[in-house]
């Protein structure tokens, strides 16, 4: 096999010339440029895998032929294989699992309220999944009990969060946590002029007074433990939009945005941070039961852009991510998780 390479290498500044290396099959183009600082542009592609050059080792042997840079930045390849398939962007996380593999959170402590059903128990699990040392907490003994069958190391509490005297004595002692999901909130749907004062006490109570007092106790210990923590409040689209027969729910999830923005405010100092999570219709087991009808479906659908509504992953993720360290830099922010209803 017959193989001819003709390289040029340039040390001075801003030199840059080009060679050509031939085999049969083949034909790559490289450029020698003097070493690039961090600051500079990025460096190009391994015509093979697409990795980068300067990083870690190609993801397939280099063969005869080929020529591997041993300095960094002195050749880069510009261009691949003629032929080759082009570049492939990595595939997005798609659902939680793919987000726990990208996020960690291992030897953190963490404390999901409303975590027998829905996005509160998924949540849990991923957290779990991704290395968090778990509390659910529900009301609901038979939830609990099924979600430690399902995640066998996560530990429960089983409260009412309308009870503040047992909270307070629970959550302190189980304690301290660095991470804190505030998910558990009732719904009592009823038409304005028809509200009951038993139906307000009830959503004020746990929308908004259990959020406030958990997280109080919840941030004492992280200000006591001198970490750095994360508080995700989970809100509504609610609080944006009025809905019909939503009075209470709207204000109380309306209420629960503007305590969040004081908390990221008044906890920041601390290097607490605290973001709320605002989506729209999500299809939990409930959520698909209550909106199976195609004509009431219908026309919530058909105010949101993307024209669907949201999963339950498409809230965990969301929640991961505030939690995480990715989003060092979000505090007192709301997170909307609504197709772009909010827009339409």
């Amino acid at each position: 096999m017959r193989i001819l390479a003709v390289i040029f290498i340039s040390n001075f500044e801003g030199g840059e010339l080009a060679g050509l290396f031939h085999q049969p099959g083949f034909l790559w183009s490289l450029k020698a440029s003097p070493v690039k600082s961090e600051s500079q542009e990025t460096s190009p592609l391994c015509a093979s895998c697409w990795m980068r050059l300067e990083t870690a080792s190609c993801c397939v042997p280099w063969t005869t032929g080929s020529v591997r840079p041993r300095r960094r930045g002195k050749i880069a390849l510009l261009s691949r294989p003629v032929g080759s398939p082009r570049p492939r962007t990595p595939p997005r996380p798609q659902s939680s699992r793919a987000m726990e593999s990208y996020l960690s959170f291992r030897g953190r402590r963490a404390l999901v309220t409303g975590a027998g059903k829905g996005i509160g128990r998924a949540v849990a699990v991923a957290l779990s999944r991704a290395g968090a040392r778990v509390t659910a907490l529900s009301r609901t003994a038979a939830d609990l009990e099924s979600l430690t069958r399902e995640c066998p190391g996560i530990e429960t509490l089983c409260l009412d969060l309308a009870d503040w005297e047992a909270v307070e004595a629970a959550v302190g002692a189980a304690g301290p946590f660095e991470l804190l999901v505030n998910n558990a909130a009732v719904a009592e749907l009823q038409p304005f002029l028809e509200v009951t004062r038993s139906a307000l006490q009830r959503s004020l109570d746990v929308n908004f007074g259990a959020v406030l007092h958990v997280s109080q106790i919840v941030a004492r210990q992280m200000i006591a433990q001198q970490v750095a923590g994360a508080i995700v409040n989970v809100s509504s689209q609610a609080s944006k939009r009025a809905l019909r027969d939503h009075a209470v729910y709207c204000s109380t999830k309306s209420a629960l945005d503007m305590l969040s923005k004081v908390m990221a405010m008044e906890l920041g100092p601390h290097k607490i941070r605290v973001n709320t999570v605002n989506p729209t219709v999500v299809m939990t087991d409930m959520g698909r039961i209550n909106w199976s009808d195609p004509q009431k479906s219908a026309a919530m659908i058909n105010r949101i852009p993307l024209g669907k509504f949201a999963e339950v992953d498409d809230v965990v993720n969301s929640i991961l991510f505030l939690l995480s360290d990715k989003s060092a830099m979000t505090t007192g922010s709301s997170l909307m998780i609504d197709g772009g209803f909010l827009v339409s």
